[in-house]
């Protein structure tokens, strides 16, 4: 048996995302995702039973990325306010800072086929937990959790595919936060 090695993995994983954000995820065959890592076909086979598999490996681990990153932003102690605009610019931050990252999870997230296998929510239970407590104490009103992270993220998301949209970016942002405040806030 071959042993991993990890230079090689990492490249595979980057010539992935890389294709993926280029030619959509039907479009990264496995001979593809080989020629840009620079490795045989066969080589892809010693880390990944399959693409799906590779796939949903890459996904966790970028999800757990983006993740992380906003939860190493927020204090259960702050405002509601304070919480909410921490939400929002961390994930903004975060998706200009890491753009490709951003990107193919967004693309993976989206993608029908794939619901099943990419999921955001082992990730993000720290977030849920502390959004379910701010509910409790009364101090964000009680909508659906997939219905709340639509109304906080969706916008980023639109903001940072849509920079030119924008005459000032910032101020844009510090609209939306004020908005989500408003509608999520008792």
């Amino acid at each position: 048996m071959r042993t991993r090695d990890y230079d090689k993995q990492a490249r595979i994983k980057e010539a992935m995302i890389d294709l993926i954000l280029k030619e959509g995820i039907n479009g990264a065959s496995v001979a593809k995702i080989a020629k840009k890592a620079n490795v045989s076909p066969a080589t892809i086979y010693v880390y990944y039973e399959n693409k799906e598999e590779m796939l949903s490996e890459v996904f966790d681990e970028c999800a757990h990325r983006s993740y992380s990153y906003i939860e190493g932003n927020l204090d259960p102690e702050m405002s509601g306010k304070r919480f909410i605009e921490v939400l929002m610019r961390s994930a903004y931050d975060f998706a200009l800072q890491n753009e490709e990252v951003y990107s193919f999870v967004e693309q993976c997230s989206s993608c029908p086929t794939l619901q099943e296998s990419v999921t955001h929510s082992k990730y993000s239970k720290y977030v849920f937990d502390m959004i379910h407590d701010y509910q409790r104490r009364g101090i964000l009103k009680s909508y659906s959790d997939a219905n709340v992270v639509n109304v906080l993220f969706s916008p980023v998301k639109f903001m940072t595919m849509n920079k030119p949209a924008y005459d000032d970016m910032e101020s844009g942002l510090n609209e939306l936060i004020a908005m989500m405040q408003d509608l999520l806030l008792y």
